[in-house]
């Protein structure tokens, strides 16, 4: 990877650089070492989708992208990401997959956007198809999105999250992995 395929993406008083895996922005404080020049953060890099992140940071995958079984997609939902979510995941047998990346194996945070009017919902979440929990959605009415947290064990490269219906109702907007 080179400065180049930062063009554009990066704003601020001086550009960046990538030396190695690390991100060098310039123009605020301090120097890029064995390289003389300025920068502001230093970040290790990842990737998804063919594009670089910096670990840490947060990466949005949209509900309505994922596979969705005995659901439905429901567009011009008010105030959702891209005015489309995962809705009616009422069933045993409804669920929706996302697929997220991961840049190295370990532990991430997922915040999960969703909305749920009738009362406190739950999801089963299974990652990669082992690791099981139930993930709690406290109610605050519909096309009112809120986000919840939860802890994921990632491995390196392509994973799939589940969302299926465990009890009540709640739809999905997207889901940010950081």
């Amino acid at each position: 990877m080179t400065s180049e395929t930062l063009d554009g993406a990066v704003r601020g008083p001086g550009g960046a650089d990538v030396i190695g895996d690390q991100l060098f922005f310039h123009g605020w404080v301090g120097t890029c070492p064995g390289q003389g020049s300025r920068w502001a953060y230093t970040a290790d890099l990842g990737w998804a989708n063919d594009y670089p992140v910096v670990r840490g940071s947060r990466v949005r995958y949209e509900a309505e992208r994922g596979a969705v079984n005995h659901a439905v997609v429901r567009t011009g939902a008010v105030g959702a990401s891209q005015g489309a979510v995962v809705a009616k995941l009422d069933y045993q047998d409804s669920w929706v997959d996302i697929q997220v990346f991961a840049p190295t194996s370990g532990e991430y945070t997922a915040h999960v956007a969703y909305a749920a009017g009738y009362g406190d919902a739950q999801h089963t979440v299974t990652v990669n198809g082992t690791s099981r929990f139930v993930l709690d959605y406290p109610a605050h009415g519909w096309d009112n999105w809120k986000q919840v947290r939860a802890s994921v064990n990632l491995t390196r490269g392509w994973n799939t999250i589940r969302f299926q219906h465990h009890n009540r109702w709640a739809e999905l907007d997207h889901v940010e992995i950081a």
